[in-house]
């Protein structure tokens, strides 16, 4: 008996509850349009109004309506930074004729490069000091007898690699992939040699872009888009030094920087990043987006990696590794603080890598870079 006593007491309650919240939902509703009103047709007499006059682009804009400094007001100083960076400051592309509209959307166009160039370069920069935290790495692992050696090759692979990309793997590599609209275009870089597969472009390789000149390379964006892409491919060089370290001799080691920087690194990059087969594996067959590698997981880290490990199967173990039984040596490192110091450099620096792959900090979308760069973080302090 109490049982059913409490189920309808339960039950009434609940009545209760779904009868205030419809009421409550009820006064919310929103009240009845009123009903339409005939409108009369215009007349003649009433015409409708002509739309506004888009501005002139080029006449001269009122600049004392935007209140600049004077004189008087900049020569006090500006510590707060109020008075710094006005109207005053843009450059007018006719001094006779004064500041136009047309001069002030070219300048906010032209920022916008700006900030996208000096973003990508800066980032570009600390991929570049990456160097040394691999130098420093791989010299504080090997013994001390071949330090010196390490150190060299950590030091002449720049060199090695830049020269090769500089010659043809910078063309190879982004020769095809215009236009980069973050970095103004680069329209020049637009020649991609491709073959036809189920009647779609096969992009190969790239054809503008040799020695940094040829078709429409010698173009600032494109200086940009060589520097920050030729660190990229210095340290997929420099995952191989990592690896052949007390292995092999110099010249190997210069041979095979060459060739990696020249052709074998710009081939797979262009395939994914420059216009290339694998990219556009979305857009021609309709397969998902297609290959996707923000930040050189696979370009640089797989390609470095693999070719690595390719040559450290053909040089076989460092020599003492093994006893003629077959077991492992230990061949300790000689200095533990260059590790550590070389750790932490590569940890500063992936602030660029990462990060930069935007090649952008302004526009739709930039400021992830942001977000991006607290991953990047995170993912330190995992590891």
């Amino acid at each position: 008996m109490k049982f059913w006593e409490r189920t309808n007491r339960y039950l009434w309650m609940s009545v209760a509850m779904l009868l205030v919240c419809g009421l409550a939902a009820f006064a919310q509703a929103p009240a009845a349009a009123p009903p339409a009103q005939a409108v009369a047709a215009p007349t003649s007499a009433q015409a409708t109004p002509a739309p506004a006059a888009a501005p002139a682009m080029d006449v001269p804009l009122d600049i004392k309506a935007a209140a600049p400094p004077s004189a008087d007001d900049l020569a006090k100083g500006d510590p707060g930074g109020t008075k710094t960076g006005t109207v005053s400051d843009v450059v007018a592309a006719d001094t006779k004729k004064g500041l136009t509209l047309a001069d002030v959307v070219n300048q906010a166009g032209q920022n916008r490069i700006a900030i996208n160039f000096v973003w990508t370069l800066i980032a570009g920069f600390l991929v570049m000091f990456m160097q040394a935290g691999f130098a420093l790495v791989e010299t504080g692992l090997t013994r001390a007898k071949n330090a010196n050696h390490t150190m060299m090759m950590n030091f002449m692979v720049y060199g090695f690699g830049l020269f090769a990309f500089w010659v043809c793997g910078f063309a190879i590599q982004m020769g095809g992939g215009a236009p980069y609209s973050t970095l103004g275009g680069i329209t020049g870089l637009n020649g991609e040699y491709s073959i036809s597969v189920f009647g779609k472009p096969f992009g190969l390789w790239g054809t503008h872009g040799f020695f940094l000149s040829h078709g429409g390379a010698y173009d600032v964006g494109a200086m940009v888009m060589f520097l920050f892409q030729m660190v990229f491919m210095d340290t997929a060089l420099t995952i191989v030094t990592g690896t052949c370290a007390e292995r092999w001799k110099f010249a190997a080691f210069a041979v095979s920087s060459v060739f990696m920087g020249a052709i074998t690194y710009p081939l797979y990059a262009n395939w994914a990043w420059g216009g290339g087969w694998l990219a556009q594996l979305g857009s021609n067959y309709g397969l998902g987006h297609g290959y996707a590698d923000f930040a050189g997981s696979g370009v640089v880290h797989s390609v470095g990696g693999l070719t690595a490990l390719a040559i450290g199967m053909q040089i076989g173990p460092r020599i003492g590794k093994y006893t003629r039984s077959g077991k492992a040596n230990a061949l300790p490192g000689h200095d533990i603080v260059l590790v550590l110091t070389g750790c932490f450099i590569l940890a500063f620096g992936w602030f660029g890598f990462n990060p930069g792959s935007t090649l952008a900090a302004s526009g739709n979308g930039a400021l992830r870079i942001a977000s991006i760069a607290v991953n990047t973080m995170l993912a330190g302090a995992a590891s």
